[in-house]
């Protein structure tokens, strides 16, 4: 059956995108397509053939009489979005894939419930985070519901600790399906909340998948340096920190002659320290997991032994000098020798080869070496699965406190979720990224699978989407590691905030949870 199902949606995907790869791939080989968006298995058990649509997708459970007589529905965004993910306009869809697979979802979703959008916007990214949550206080005081919020992560969690979100749980006849594949895997377990769920993502948000973090490797360089290809070792699970490490022993070089490190030098690895935060959960760790006396407490996977392992190798990593790891107080710019082809590796959001990325100075989709990707590495060989975490700048969808029919945003969030898994997810795997980063590659077909695998072990963490409350505590033992510091000697001086901050978060989470 599986097999199946991934052969119906491969085809089907081939026909829809045929036309969509003419100038983004080598027209004269065959295109490869993801399977993952379309294939992964929503239930333990699996579904028989007449729970796939026409395209070789799985089926909502919606209703197909579902109408609600073309009611509004209001929906508030954050208007900041580092990436369009919200309303798009038919003539801004004009020429751009992954635009107009947004617009279509929308209109897909509109046609299918019978609703009419009303989309809101106010600022609310990581700069914006205390107006937008004040904003919404604002209309709940004085008797405005919005049908849905869909903001920035860790806005999400600072408007959840005002008590302005439903829990979605207790919605009466929820259409919302976490089973099916639109839904992380992960999500009911990193982001419930005892036994409830006050925010969603995965294919709804577009910005789920431009934020995933991936390891780039410059293949040219790899080539001419006589290493093994890294994709070896991702599939038999030897692709580790340590491994990573090896591969770029001694490779610093001097290239300006200046006798000092410049972005024009040669390095090994290179990297943000915020970025950092992947390797923790890379690592299988968690920051906040369910409390035994409180509602949340923090896992003890983060002031332990293999944290302080975990951030000292790291920074005998970066003190090798083989490294470009930008932390503070230092104005490198981090990804400036991966693109200009002078680093063999490189930390980042998965967005670093899209049209719109903005970081660096040689844009790397316009780089003259072929680069690919790969998972963010395992602690070690004795861990079984790799671990994706995406970037904070994601969108959480939610339904508003007193929202007029909760039922109806539910079917919306589901409608939109599941139209965004057959329409904007494909589009943007095959338009903006994959083809990007080996396109004229016979190591294309790999790039393909290790997306799938990135975007299919992604994970979220409580203490990062209420990161306000606790500090930023993701990026505490990420900072000590770009520092060459001991977590050991560090973590002292986090204990305080971290007690406080918690004690705070759930002082409030036991005042909704009731």
């Amino acid at each position: 059956m599986k097999l199946y199902a991934r052969i119906i949606a491969l085809l089907c995907a081939l026909l829809m995108l045929a036309a969509c790869f003419v100038g983004c791939a080598n027209t004269n080989e065959p295109s490869e397509t993801t399977q993952s968006a379309q294939t992964q298995n929503p239930s333990e058990t699996e579904k028989p053939d007449d729970n796939l649509d026409p395209e070789g997708y799985w089926k909502d459970d919606l209703p197909e009489e579902l109408d609600y007589k073309q009611e509004i529905v209001s929906i508030l965004t954050w208007s900041d979005a580092e990436r369009k993910e919200f309303e798009i306009l038919e003539d801004e869809a004009d020429g751009d894939m992954v635009k107009d697979a947004i617009y279509r979802r929308n209109m897909s979703t509109e046609g299918r419930l019978g609703v009419t959008f009303e989309w809101y916007g106010e600022k609310g990214n990581s700069s914006n985070r205390k107006p937008f949550t004040q904003y919404v206080k604002n209309c709940y005081e004085n008797g405005t519901f919005y049908d849905i919020i869909a903001t920035y992560s860790r806005t999400a969690g600072m408007l959840l600790t005002e008590g302005l979100l439903q829990d979605l749980n207790t919605i009466e006849d929820s259409y919302i399906n976490t089973a099916q594949p639109w839904w992380p895997k992960s999500m009911l377990e990193t982001c419930s909340i005892e036994d409830s769920l006050f925010f969603v993502s995965g294919d709804i948000s577009t910005n789920v998948l431009h934020f995933m973090y991936a390891v780039y490797y410059n293949v040219d360089m790899l080539t001419n340096l006589q290493l093994e290809d890294p994709v070896k070792h991702v599939d038999s699970m030897t692709w580790t920190i340590d491994t990573l490490i090896e591969y770029t022993t001694e490779l610093y070089n001097d290239l300006d002659q200046t006798g000092d490190p410049s972005v024009d030098d040669q390095y090994g690895f290179c990297s943000q320290d915020f970025h950092l935060d992947a390797f923790y959960t890379g690592s299988n760790m968690k920051l906040l997991v369910p409390g035994e006396d409180t509602v949340l407490e923090i896992s003890e996977d983060f002031f332990g032994q293999k944290t302080i392992d975990l951030v000292d190798k790291l920074g005998d990593w970066f003190k090798s000098g083989n490294t470009c790891v930008k932390h503070d107080g230092w104005s490198i710019d981090y990804d400036a020798p991966f693109e200009q082809g002078n680093a063999l590796f490189c930390l980042n959001r998965v967005y670093m080869a899209d049209n719109e990325y903005s970081g660096g100075t040689a844009p790397l989709r316009n780089a003259d070496f072929e680069y690919a990707i790969l998972p963010v590495p395992l602690y070690d060989e004795n861990q079984k699965e790799y671990v994706t975490v995406v970037g904070n700048p994601f969108t959480l969808w939610c339904v508003m406190q007193d929202a007029k029919d909760p039922t109806m945003s539910s079917a919306v969030i589901e409608c939109l979720a599941s139209e965004g898994f057959r329409k904007t997810s494909p589009a943007l795997f095959e338009n903006n990224m994959k083809y990007r980063y080996t396109p004229d590659s016979a190591n294309k077909g790999d790039s393909a699978r290790m997306f799938d695998l990135i975007h299919d072990t992604i994970a979220f963490d409580l203490g990062r989407i209420f990161s306000d409350i606790t500090g930023l505590m993701s990026e505490m033992p990420s900072k000590t590691a770009a520092g060459s510091t001991s977590w050991a000697s560090a973590q002292p001086k986090y204990k305080n905030t971290l007690k406080r901050g918690l004690a705070e978060l759930n002082k409030s989470l036991d005042k909704i949870l009731g």
